[in-house]
């Protein structure tokens, strides 16, 4: 039965296009991200591109620190207000921002206001340096202030400013660092993944449906195993097709950098992204439970698709909802005065694979008070919603068609 299912997966022209495409568009980005890659050298003058400059990034950014130490921001911090420049200028970029490269964003950045949209370079130029940079306390300062304000959707309760506190404070530091540009690129091979889903909508559509539209359905639940092994068998399918698909288009991004550069930078911490993310991980374990993720919410939604061929009875009209369940909610804005609006549409597939996003915001979920991380939130959701759905893809199966039947 499970051959027979492959063979109806694989033997569809659109489905095999799509799986075609999807792979082609995560070759297309692993090329674009290596030939656009650029670095300036100094010593020549011009910028270097592709593998070239990768590597040459790699190389300048040992000269730099290997640890993100209270003195070491100081005596940068120091150094560039003893310019005197508008870092906001032109000339503050080829003079400041161009020679320290991502040291210089990240100090930007970490001095920066949570709520504000764009960095505030020129934060910098204010900072008082009489008994140093105090960093790290900036930190945490920075944390506090932004769970103590008043939001117009609702405020944080006690429990999730300690919960949030109390997992900012037991991050490692001082932080490593490193040139994390190879670990970035292995972060977006995992993004992309996401998009394969819309494969896995493609390719999922019909499994049921199928057997509504050429009318084989009124046979199939006559026949010994048609309420059982022949049910099981389509989710087993699918399911494997799901886990193996994204996968395997995953993982050759991933090898393909890995052959090329190596993965240096995997035990960096997450925070050189955003310092204030208070979640303790280097960057490959964050990575590894992005790739889990996918896999989940990929598995989330064929079940859905199932589920959706079961009752619907049309592979078009199953293929439309997977879509739109991907598409619809990029726009669906935010509220300024619903909380629980904004937490549930923090959960849609498009914003729960935005890893970046997700570990940097201070999302969560209370139960009285307990309070669930938005990660931990996000793979209850997925998980109850994917064991929901697989319950009812029996029982839809078995107990529509006796009216069709008859």
């Amino acid at each position: 039965m499970m051959l027979f299912e492959w063979k109806k997966i694989f033997e569809r022209r659109l489905n095999v296009a799509a799986m075609i495409l999807g792979y082609l568009l995560i070759a297309v980005c692993v090329f674009s991200w290596i030939s656009e890659a650029s670095f300036y050298d100094e010593e020549t003058g011009s910028y270097l591109g592709g593998i070239e400059a990768i590597r040459s990034e790699q190389e300048w950014a040992k000269g730099k620190t290997d640890v993100i130490s209270e003195e070491y921001i100081t005596q940068v911090i120091r150094e560039i207000q003893s310019h005197g420049m508008d870092l906001e200028s032109d000339e503050a970029y080829l003079e400041i921002a161009r020679p320290l490269g991502d040291v210089f964003y990240f100090i930007v950045r970490s001095y920066t206001d949570m709520d504000e949209r764009y960095i505030d370079r020129n934060v910098l130029m204010e900072i008082d340096l009489t008994d140093g940079a105090h960093f790290y306390e900036q930190r945490m300062r920075k944390i506090r202030e932004y769970l103590n304000r008043d939001f117009s959707y609702g405020n944080y309760k006690e429990a999730e400013k300690d919960f949030w506190i109390q997992k900012a404070e037991n991050t490692v530091t001082p932080f490593a660092w490193g040139d994390k540009c190879i670990m970035d690129m292995v972060l977006s091979s995992v993004a992309t993944g996401f998009y394969l889903v819309f494969v896995i909508v493609i390719c999922t559509s019909a499994v049921f449906s199928s057997e509504y539209e050429s009318g084989a359905s009124s046979l199939l639940l006559t026949t010994k195993y048609g309420k059982d092994r022949l049910i099981w068998s389509k989710i087993a399918v699918s399911v494997f097709f799901t886990v193996g698909y994204l996968s395997l288009g995953i993982l050759l991004a991933v090898v393909v950098i890995g052959v090329l550069f190596g993965f240096p930078g995997a035990d960096l911490p997450i925070q050189l992204w955003d310092s204030v993310i208070p979640y303790n991980l280097t960057i490959a374990q964050a990575c590894l439970g992005f790739f889990a993720l996918i896999l989940l919410i990929g598995i989330t939604v064929a079940f859905i698709q199932l589920f959706c061929s079961v009752t619907l009875r049309s592979s078009l009209a199953t293929m439309v909802v997977g879509v739109a369940i991907i598409i619809a909610p990029i726009f669906f804005p935010m509220s300024n005065k619903s909380g629980l609006w904004n937490h549930i549409n923090s959960l849609f597939p498009i914003r729960a694979a935005n890893l970046k996003e997700m570990l940097g915001s201070f999302v969560s979920y209370t139960v009285g008070d307990y309070v669930i991380s938005y990660v931990a939130m996000t793979v209850i959701v997925y998980t109850a919603i994917a064991i929901s759905a697989l319950l009812l893809i029996r029982r839809g199966f078995a107990k529509a068609e006796p009216k069709a039947f008859r």
